[in-house]
């Protein structure tokens, strides 16, 4: 399962039809928060994480995952230009940034690098 965490819901809406076109299960989440339990799902292989969201943010949300060590690769999602890949990468479970906009391309290309580490 693919986990998306955005709170934009046409971002949402739009990577949920891409991914399962493509024959992946996803679970979706509007914050970090209602994220948290669902990241830690023995089901969860994989999330594509907003930085910027209300409750518990992107950052918020990997710092609790490292905290308790869960090992899911994370694939960040921004419209901020000023987040580098190498500042997110200091996270562990973060394989690659990505910035809005992005291609189905991008992204499967991002899911396949995770799948290959």
């Amino acid at each position: 399962m693919i986990l998306v965490v955005d709170d934009d819901k046409r971002t949402v809406r739009t990577l949920r039809i891409w991914l399962e076109g493509e024959g992946f299960k996803v679970a979706t989440a509007e914050n970090g928060l209602k994220a948290y339990g669902q990241a830690k799902d023995p089901e969860c292989q994989c999330i594509l994480l907003d930085i910027t969201m209300p409750r518990i943010n992107g950052v918020e949300l990997l710092l609790l995952l490292q905290e308790e060590r869960v090992q899911v690769p994370v694939i960040i999602m921004t419209g901020l230009e000023d987040v580098t890949e190498s500042e997110m990468k200091e996270f562990k479970n973060v394989t690659c940034l990505l910035h809005k906009p992005f291609s189905i391309g991008d992204m499967l290309s991002a899911i396949d690098m995770y799948k290959a580490a």
